[in-house]
């Protein structure tokens, strides 16, 4: 343990002193990111080659005809960017609520040229309009940012219910929302008006974070009529089944009218 704790202060001294810019890497697809030195997504991808690399391709299957994809919990634009990359008749709606990932996000947009097809929002999403606190519980990992309704912190923002996002961009249909929210993820969808707004898919976040129940989850989304898969396309039943990449990939079984 203390030659791993070595090792980590080792590489973020190097981070520090020699990529205080970013690292800025090329990935599969062709799309460039400035990537920040220390942080716990930039060390995967370089040692890995890639970050959840079979939900972002099920991301660009799923958006391979167009529409318009909401990216909520953006972070630099992995999920963004990639599927942006492919179709210009893809429109992105990228929330990020951490200020300092903002900077990171608009740089990774306009090195791939897509301003045009690209919105960025700073703001978070949550179950009605409020100021909500941030908080970043890993310093070393700026994708474990949340926000809390009711508490007190150093900084708060202004977040706003999902339908509120829908309406003021007049989105009627979505092809495709993926949210990753450290836990408040169904908290979010849980009152969202399915019956107002058409959404295709949802790919969602769960982990040991979610605050509820795989079966809860899966209940309310048959409810909705989606059906329940993994990120590979197996259908999901109970939570004994792995959930490769802790992604869920939700279908919905209606038709558009």
């Amino acid at each position: 343990m203390k030659g791993h704790r070595s090792k980590i202060r080792i590489q973020n001294l190097a981070g520090k002193y020699f990529f205080g810019s970013g690292i800025s890497v090329l990935n599969d697809d062709k799309v460039h990111f400035k990537l920040q030195a220390n942080d716990w997504i930039t060390r995967t991808i370089l040692k890995d080659g890639n970050y959840e690399p079979n939900s972002t391709q099920l991301a660009k299957r799923l958006l391979n005809n167009g529409g318009i994809f909401i990216d909520i919990g953006a972070n630099f634009g992995l999920f963004s960017c990639i599927v942006a990359k492919q179709n210009l008749g893809i429109k992105v709606l990228s929330i990020e609520p951490n200020y300092q990932m903002i900077e990171r996000l608009i740089q990774n947009i306009r090195l791939n040229f897509m301003e045009n097809r690209v919105q960025i929002f700073n703001t978070a999403i949550s179950k009605k309009l409020q100021w909500v606190t941030m908080e970043q519980p890993a310093s070393d990992n700026l994708g474990t940012t949340a926000t809390r309704a009711g508490q007190q912190g150093l900084l708060s923002i202004l977040s706003c219910p999902l339908e509120f996002l829908f309406k003021e961009n007049n989105i009627k249909v979505a092809e495709l929302i993926k949210i990753d929210i450290e836990g408040n993820e169904f908290e979010i969808l849980e009152d969202f008006p399915f019956n107002l707004y058409f959404v295709k898919n949802i790919i969602l976040e769960y982990n040991h974070l979610s605050q509820i129940s795989f079966g809860k989850i899966r209940d309310f989304f048959i409810s909705q009529n989606f059906k329940c898969f993994t990120i590979f396309g197996e259908e999901l039943i109970n939570e004994e089944q792995s959930i490769p990449e802790n992604n869920i990939w939700f279908e919905n079984q209606n038709t558009y009218k």
